[in-house]
């Protein structure tokens, strides 16, 4: 939000800076008096609802609850997006992110050189790993396409490979610090490589960046870390568990005291209907490394989503998918890292074919989809930085369907509450989902407290339907004096989220 309201200042302070321009030529060396800045419109008086009844969400400033889920702190781009403008590498920029995951694919890098232009997008390979460098704390390369072709052959498996990788990544590396992750291809098992295959490929992979980590002196924590391609499925997260298991027990076997399995990546598609079993999905990959004797690594979700490909089910349009993405991202992000997931990676920054998984509508001015909206109000709870209790009224259903929250607070920044409705294609109708916050201290707010909530659903902050909403827009934006409870009242449509703020004035 703070992004939002300086972006509509700057281009404020541009229009009167012009119109003074063309009014009156200065004469040489005159000084100018400096343009005054134009201050945030006055905020509405309201009231602080203390006594709102029929509550769905009620978060206790006084009480704890654990670790604060990041939404928005891992992402991943498209080999066919093209380069975001100045405006979204600041909207980017903003939301923090921890790693984001990027692209190198070395059969276009044997063939066509280090700058090669991936072909969706006609982007410089070099220019998106500068740019993504720019947005976040650290890269992951998903280092793919490493099968030759007739018209682009590549090296021979074994020495003649490993040196390929190496010399690769070191001067990827070298060029661009932040890369911190490698996978070894993207979903092998999808493609529909033998696991022999694949595991070949995988270990001239983990030998060639073993010596480059030896050529750069680069050891311990600083080491580049190596995973398996992510393993995925269309169906049931259980469909991917036998080639897991066929890897596991190849790596098991493998006595190459250069091996090295740092972390353990797949990708979430499925169980769409069902967010609560994805919570299992850690413990059925754990238990099979344990199996074979294989040590427990952090695991990634490099890529999450609502069902792979342009498939949507029957009971929606293009339209109720766009709008439910947000709730069903959430949904699923909440599980997987509830479960101990170490990273979850929206997809995608920008998918120009598909408009349910792109955050972006535009990537000159930085318009939003409803997906990009939210992960811009889970930011919201990421700055406050401590998680507070948020209660539920009414239970998940077994199936963790619901109204579902989470609340921070601290930082100098007041309090954030994040709620998600999220009902898949049930029709559920339009459910009251009044949220009360007590406990609120009064050292925080010592003037007026500011209440602003803003609403992702079919008919706010919904771009494809709307191409009049381009950016996140409160629905309500008031101040009051200080109260120890604040009620919010709310209508949540089946697949909705909302934020709520409660900022010093």
């Amino acid at each position: 939000m703070r992004q939002v309201r300086f972006l509509t200042q700057c281009i404020f302070l541009s229009l009167i800076i012009a119109v003074a321009a063309c009014g009156k030529k200065s004469s040489p060396g005159e000084t100018q008096p400096p343009p005054t800045k134009p201050e945030d419109p006055p905020v509405a008086d309201g009231g602080a609802n203390s006594n709102l009844g029929n509550i769905a969400v009620t978060v206790d400033c006084n009480q704890s609850q654990g670790t604060l889920y990041r939404f928005e702190q891992a992402n991943t781009t498209s080999t066919t997006s093209p380069l975001p403008g100045t405006k979204a590498q600041t909207l980017l920029q903003g939301l923090h992110h921890k790693v984001v995951r990027v692209w190198i694919q070395l059969r276009y890098v044997y063939n066509k050189g280090y700058n090669y232009k991936y072909d969706g997008s006609g982007v410089a390979v070099e220019d998106a790993l500068s740019f993504y460098s720019s947005v976040s704390d650290s890269l992951l390369v998903c280092m793919s396409a490493y099968n030759g072709t007739a018209s682009s052959p590549m090296p021979a498996a074994g020495t003649a490979y490993q040196n390929f990788v190496k010399n690769t990544v070191v001067y990827y590396k070298t060029k661009f610090p932040k890369i911190k992750y490698i996978q070894v291809g993207n979903e092998p098992d999808y493609n529909g490589d033998a696991i022999d295959t694949y595991y070949t490929v995988y270990k001239d992979y983990y030998k060639g960046i073993a010596a480059a980590n030896a050529a750069l002196n680069l050891t311990g924590n600083n080491r580049i870390l190596v995973s398996n391609g992510p393993f995925t499925s269309t169906t049931t997260f259980s469909a991917m568990l036998p080639y897991t298991s066929q890897f596991l027990a190849r790596y098991a076997a493998d006595t190459d005291p250069d091996k090295h399995l740092d972390f353990f990546c797949f990708h979430c598609y499925t169980e769409n209907d069902n967010p609560k079993s994805i919570a299992n999905d850690k413990t059925q990959i754990e238990n099979l490394m344990t199996s074979y004797g294989v040590p427990k690594v952090p695991i990634f979700v490099t890529e999450l989503g609502i069902y792979g490909g342009s498939y949507i089910p029957s009971a929606w349009t293009e339209a109720d998918a766009v709008t439910a993405q947000p709730a069903g991202q959430f949904a699923k992000l909440y599980n997987l890292y509830d479960s101990g997931i170490s990273r979850v990676f929206n997809w995608a920054v920008y998918h120009g074919d598909i408009k349910r998984k792109s955050e972006f509508a535009d990537l000159t001015n930085a318009y939003t989809y409803p997906y990009g909206n939210a992960l811009i109000c889970s930011s919201e709870l990421s700055v406050r930085g401590n998680r507070i209790q948020a209660t539920l009224t009414r239970a998940l259903d077994s199936k963790g369907l619901g109204i579902n929250a989470m609340a921070a607070i601290g930082n100098n920044k007041g309090i954030a509450v994040l709620v998600w409705n999220y009902n898949f294609t049930n029709a559920v109708a339009d459910q009251s989902g009044n949220i009360m916050i007590k406990n609120i201290p009064q050292s925080m707010f010592t003037g007026k407290i500011r209440r602003t909530v803003y609403l992702i659903d079919s008919k706010n902050n919904n771009y494809f339907n709307n191409s009049t909403q381009k950016n996140l827009t409160a629905l309500s934006d008031e101040a009051f004096d200080y109260s120890a409870s604040v009620g919010v009242p709310l209508t949540l449509e089946r697949n909705s989220v909302a934020l709520v703020t409660l900022t010093p004035q």
